[in-house]
């Protein structure tokens, strides 16, 4: 019989099918390292959006200048929303833009990436401190809310039934009859000169109790412009950055470097 027509070995169909099992065996191990490492980047840039992210903070520092209501919506979540009771709100809304404006100029992803030593975050917090107290003392009358018409009226009358229930105790008191309308109508013809002076004086009363609120307020501001600034101490925030992306790529370039212990075919040595 010739040779030609000599049938085939069966070895050699094992070792073709060893060679192509080996080779899909590769091919997979790579998809699989491939795709673990673009799952590693992207957790590395969520990491490093998130440790960076200002824009939460700023948010929240703004809700809480404009004395908004924490509530939970329709899906179940937390959310803002306006407080109802506009007579609770410190600073005017102008008061609220310019303070955030100058928060935004401490508080980014600039500060946290700087390499501040502890004299110069001395410096720059005595810096802002010293600014944004002379700002306020220069414009307490623009960024303070003064109570509107409708608040002073509302107060006017309180104070005014207040009189009214004080005189029927008295006339209660000494056995005196009294009529609550006709009390009321003497109290404010007593009153009709000294109305528009009453109500400067809610006013400013009002003013003053915001004012009140201003050491409080900027103590807050300060211990988190101080805080992002502490993150910046000697490069802190970016050599943790930096130390968080060696170890990942330590751990990513042992995973792309393994190989499968058992191979077969002529891939065996």
């Amino acid at each position: 019989m010739s040779d030609d027509f000599l049938p085939p070995n069966v070895n050699d169909f094992t070792d073709t099918a060893n060679a192509h099992a080996a080779i899909n065996q590769a091919n997979a191990l790579a998809s699989q390292n491939t795709q673990a490492q673009y799952q590693m980047e992207e957790v590395e840039k969520n990491l490093a959006e998130a440790q960076l992210e200002c824009e939460e903070t700023l948010s929240r520092l703004r809700h809480d200048l404009r004395q908004d209501v924490l509530v939970i919506g329709n899906n179940s979540a937390p959310e803002w929303k306006d407080n109802p009771d506009s007579k609770k709100r410190v600073l005017t809304d102008e008061g609220v833009d310019k303070i955030m404006e100058i928060l935004r100029r401490y508080i980014n992803k600039e500060t946290l990436l700087s390499n501040f030593d502890e004299k110069t975050i001395n410096r720059r917090m005595l810096e802002f401190c010293l600014a944004f107290t002379g700002l306020i003392l220069m414009k307490y009358e623009i960024f303070f809310r003064r109570p509107s018409m409708k608040e002073c009226y509302d107060l006017l009358e309180e104070r005014i039934n207040r009189k009214v229930e004080r005189k029927m105790m008295v006339n209660r008191i000494l056995m005196r009859s009294s009529n609550q309308e006709e009390i009321k109508k003497d109290i404010l013809e007593g009153m009709e000169k000294e109305i528009e002076d009453e109500i400067d004086k809610i006013q400013d009363e009002k003013k003053k109790l915001n004012l009140r609120e201003f050491e409080m307020m900027f103590t807050g501001l300060k211990a988190i412009v101080e805080a992002t600034h502490n993150r910046a101490w000697k490069g802190e925030e970016r050599g943790s950055l930096r130390r968080h992306f060696n170890i990942s790529e330590v751990i990513g370039g042992n995973a792309s470097q393994a190989a499968p212990k058992n191979k077969i075919g002529f891939w065996s040595k």
